[in-house]
């Protein structure tokens, strides 16, 4: 690592790609408009790439770093298992902590079972939250369902940091609920302002058809991204815009099986299923589309990066309407209420830039001046060097003249990827997806769970889950013989064991799958 001497260096503890976090990707971002101003070490959690292309970043994983040096630190802090180190040493040397959900109970669950495993879990929970988070702590150990936003393991991490960045008012209004007496500071999110690939040209390379109604989702989908919503608002308009498709880009999380719900909507011939893509595809995706969609309920206060690039891309975004989501003007995002009338109110909302081009064109527009002006890199920049002075009264190089873009994708030969159409549906499929729209019954109702297991069990569902895991992100080996003795399966509440990446319940069977080292105990998740 190069620099002048006598400049300060600045520590990061991160994430970086290939790792398949979105804060693996802000970080490289923000490393990259830091390059040749700052000198920074950045100490990288387990799976990442372990050396970067700069000239005054030093990458290292931390077996080549060793351990942390007595540096200035900032720890980039997610609800995920990517964060293991800087969910242990944040609280050994405090720095600036970056938080990027105001939840953390997923990812450091995920931390304490890779390391010293459940008494801890326990005894964290006692100590922040008192009987009710001990009591919390057992019963999501025996598998019954808790609401863990309920205790979002922060306030300890808050209240040992020097300061707390986070990228929304929102977001600093919830942590200061809970931590009155906290520093914190709102530093804008940081995107690069992606090329404006020509539609014509994206959905060639994506092999789309001129003549369709794009309509795209690109994120991590669980079930909070609410996708059954969408699914469904396709199937009203199925006969008012045949010419719809919805192309979905992004991992799933375990239990979420998109092809068999768009079976069961009768919408299978609708939909694209790209699965996980990379940064050139993504952007590919949102200048291919004509409307995108980013709902996300409940919320946990986080700055959605996936949305905030959707809308530097210049396109119309369905938002669902809360206290995050009101940051965002008016004229850029399309709200969209929870409740009883949410899918009919997608629909409409189609249904109404489906047939305004204009109200597209603004709406694009814009979102992309709200990127450019609120969330550009160099405000990000910006933002950090202040933070550092507060925290530690350093001075870094000025970094607020820093442009950053995403270098424009290739459109003139060879194709990235292709939209790859559900296969198609075997007589039984239709058969029961007739039946079961008939009756109105959808993913809201237990008995598709018992229709969707039968079929399993008499070898009428042809679909299987070809999902590869990654043993640098789950390393399930490393979950302790003690936890495994206090969870149960929440079907029969026998024990379960550990084999490969799931946990298999001895009882009656059932396989639960495990994410970033976090074993999914429900019922619908379970094979």
């Amino acid at each position: 690592m190069s620099g002048r001497p006598g400049d300060p260096v600045l520590q990061m503890v991160t994430p970086l790609p290939p790792l398949q976090t979105g804060i693996a990707q802000y970080s490289r971002d923000l490393l990259g408009a830091l390059d040749g101003r700052w000198q920074v070490r950045v100490v990288a959690e387990r799976g990442s790439m372990d050396r970067g292309p700069w000239s005054t970043i030093d990458v290292a994983t931390m077996r080549r770093a060793g351990r942390l040096a007595d540096l200035p630190t900032v720890y980039q802090l997610g609800n995920s298992g990517f964060h293991r180190i800087a969910f242990e040493a944040s609280l050994r040397r405090p720095g600036v902590a970056v938080l990027h959900d105001t939840v953390l109970h997923h990812g450091r669950l995920a931390s304490m079972l890779r390391g010293r495993g459940a008494g801890d879990y326990r005894r964290l929970m006692r100590m922040l939250y008192g009987d009710d988070g001990e009591r919390a702590a057992l019963d999501a150990a025996a598998g019954k369902i808790v609401d863990l936003n309920d205790f979002p393991l922060v306030e300890d991490i808050v209240a040992g940091s020097r300061l707390v960045v986070v990228h929304s008012d929102y977001a600093r209004d919830k942590l200061l609920g809970r931590c009155p007496d906290a520093a914190i500071v709102r530093v804008p999110m940081g995107i690069p302002l992606p090329d404006l690939t020509d539609q014509a040209a994206a959905r060639r390379l994506l092999e789309i058809p001129d003549s369709t109604f794009v309509v795209a989702s690109v994120t991590h989908v669980n079930p909070f991204k609410r996708l059954p919503v969408v699914l469904r608002a396709v199937r009203m308009l199925r006969h008012r815009i045949p010419e719809l498709i919805l192309v979905i880009a992004g991992s799933s999380a375990p239990g979420i099986d998109l092809a068999r719900q768009a079976h069961a909507y009768g919408v299978s011939d609708q939909v694209r299923l790209l699965g996980y893509v990379g940064d050139d595809v993504a952007r590919l995706v949102a200048r291919a589309s004509d409307v995108c969609v980013n709902l996300r309920f409940p919320s946990a206060g986080e700055t959605s990066a996936s949305l905030l690039r959707l809308m530097g891309a210049g396109r119309p975004v369905l938002v669902t309407r809360d206290a995050s989501t009101v940051e965002y003007p008016s004229d850029a995002v399309l709200p969209v209420d929870v409740g009883p009338f949410e899918d009919e109110l997608v629909a409409e909302l189609l249904l109404l830039l489906y047939g305004n081009d204009e109200l597209r064109q603004s709406a694009g527009n814009a979102a992309r001046r709200f990127i450019e002006a609120e969330h550009g890199v160099g405000r990000m920049a910006a933002g950090y060097r202040d933070a550092i002075h507060l925290a530690f009264g350093l001075d870094f190089a000025p970094v607020a003249d820093i442009t950053s873009f995403e270098p424009p994708v290739v459109t003139e030969r060879g194709s990235p990827t292709t939209a790859r159409a559900i296969d198609p549906p075997s007589a039984v499929d239709r058969d029961v997806a007739r039946a079961m729209t008939w009756l109105g019954i959808d993913d809201r109702d237990d008995t598709i769970q018992s229709v969707s297991a039968a079929m399993v069990a008499l070898r009428l569902d042809r679909l299987r889950d070809e999902r590869k895991v990654d043993p640098r992100m789950t390393d399930t080996s490393l979950i302790r013989t003690e936890l495994l003795e206090i969870l149960a399966c929440p079907a029969c509440k026998a024990r379960v064991r550990l084999e490969d990446e799931e946990l298999i319940c001895e009882g009656c069977g059932r396989r639960y799958p495990i994410e970033d080292g976090i074993p999914i105990m429900l019922i619908e998740a379970a094979k």
